[in-house]
């Protein structure tokens, strides 16, 4: 079974810790958050004004800058998983560069970095690798290791619409509403995949980039497995 929901949702990144030897080396001024409802009080990055706080290191943004959707800088969000005993997972964000993210993922049997690079028009992924230890352990790439890299997969393409494909991935909704453990969130963007037996989706919002995943798995001689991943809180560093 295990085996089974790693191939068919695997953007739940981390499904088996014990498969960690046979993945190696693979590839925010943010606009206001009018689309929130009722943010947290305790959320650091937003100033008395009600506006997005940045620090020096990170990027900077233009409207409809697809840097929007990743999570701020130094950040940590915490998932609350259903339907699968690692879909539960931590993620840590952090801007190596203008235009380089890293993500850092420790769901309790793995920790696994990726690395993405954003464009004008996409989001493509450049790394995905196992990290030895814990989160604190990790290792950042240098930037000139990075620039030459392939695209693993694209992540996210614009233009940001109801229709865009690419890769497997299809925009399907850009203005659902959708309630988390963390807040409630308006003008979420919502992409989907879908093969044999399985549908696929991820849930992002600007500023916040992905608050929930969520692989829906039909088994033989069995009902639906419905794995989901959901933002439970937000800190920064």
């Amino acid at each position: 079974m295990r085996k089974l929901l790693f191939i068919l949702s695997s953007f739940f990144v981390l499904t088996a810790c014990s498969d960690k030897e046979q993945k190696e080396s693979q590839d925010e001024a943010a606009p206001p958050l009018e689309n929130i409802d009722e943010p947290k009080e305790n959320f650091e990055n937003i100033n008395n004004n009600g506006e997005n706080d940045h620090s020096e290191n990170e990027p900077e943004e233009t409207e409809g800058d697809l840097k929007c959707y990743f999570k701020p800088a130094d950040s940590t969000a915490t998932f609350i998983g259903d339907g699968n005993e690692f879909a539960s997972y931590t993620e840590r964000t952090k801007w190596l560069a203008e235009n380089y993210v890293a993500t850092i993922i420790d769901n309790g049997g793995a920790v696994v970095m990726k690395v993405y690079r954003v464009l004008d028009d996409k989001i493509i992924l450049v790394m995905d690798e196992l990290v030895e230890g814990t989160p604190e352990d990790a290792t950042y790439p240098d930037i000139g290791s990075l620039t030459g890299l392939p695209a693993l997969e694209i992540y996210l393409a614009g233009p940001i619409e109801v229709g865009t494909t690419f890769g497997n991935w299809t925009i399907v909704e850009t203005n659902m509403t959708l309630a988390t453990p963390y807040q409630t969130f308006k003008n979420v963007l919502v992409i989907e995949e879908t093969g044999e037996g399985f549908t696929n989706k991820k849930f992002f919002v600007e500023d916040y980039g992905v608050i929930k995943t969520e692989s829906i798995m039909s088994l033989e001689l069995s009902e639906e497995v419905i794995v989901t991943s959901t933002l439970e809180n937000l800190s920064l560093h």
